[in-house]
């Protein structure tokens, strides 16, 4: 059984749609400031997403700015549901997809060998590693082993920093909005110290109750990165807090 996908996670995703409007918005807006895409022209781009799931969070509109989209997901779900829900956009706008059913970061070296000027997406799955090992330390190993194989490439990754309980239910409508840094940090001090301000105004605004976990990507993005904050009511009284970045080589 897959511990961060799977048939439940489809149909709880399905179900939530309308409570996840907000984080959704939110999720393109930061998607559509590719720093490159001012500069080059978007539609001769190859796609990477690793992780992709059924592109739940993706809006079809930014997938069809590419020449080509390719999908990894070990989820044997994930791929017939993504074309399910894309396929027809992306095949209007001339945009070739091909969905595998793969463990993408299994061998990450071969696979960006094999796509040397393609765009990477990391979609929600390094915050989900800790919960593929037996120990923290070997996730935290993992993570950072992805992000130094990333190094002088054009990628991006909307992930989990931390989740747990709120006081309050959540509503989709009423989401806290996005935050960004209004500057990118420009050393790791700068940048913790930014991600704690984030931190507590989530906490208070999002009413955190008790101990919420880590998700151990807290070193995920180089010094220089502007990281978006989204907060995602993944359940009635239980959020996930993302952080979203793009880095440009």
């Amino acid at each position: 059984m897959n511990p961060s996908g799977g048939l439940f996670w489809h149909l709880h995703a399905w179900r939530c749609k309308s409570q996840w409007t907000a984080t959704c918005a939110d999720i393109a807006l930061w998607l559509g400031q590719m720093p490159w895409a001012q500069h080059e022209s978007a539609q001769t781009e190859e796609l990477l997403i690793l992780g992709a799931s059924a592109g739940w969070m993706v809006p079809s509109a930014w997938l069809q700015r590419f020449r080509s989209v390719t999908t990894f997901d070990v989820d044997r779900w994930a791929a017939p549901l993504f074309q399910r829900r894309h396929g027809a956009a992306l095949r209007a706008s001339g945009t070739a997809l091909r969905c595998h059913t793969h463990d993408a970061l299994a061998d990450l070296p071969a696979l960006l060998s094999a796509h040397p000027r393609a765009v990477v997406l990391l979609d929600n799955v390094l915050g989900q590693l800790r919960f593929h090992h037996a120990s923290v330390e070997a996730a935290a190993g993992q993570i950072q082993q992805i992000t130094r194989g990333l190094h002088g490439r054009r990628w991006g990754s909307v992930h989990d920093a931390f989740s747990g309980r709120t006081q309050r239910r959540a509503a989709g409508s009423a989401t806290v909005p996005m935050l960004h840094s209004p500057q990118a940090a420009k050393d790791k001090a700068a940048q913790t110290e930014r991600r704690a301000v984030a931190l507590a105004h989530f906490s208070n605004q999002l009413g955190a109750q008790g101990e919420w976990l880590d998700h151990l990507t807290d070193g995920v993005f180089p010094a220089g990165t502007v990281v978006h904050h989204i907060a995602w009511p993944y359940r009635p009284r239980y959020c996930h807090w993302l952080q979203a970045g793009w880095v440009k080589e």
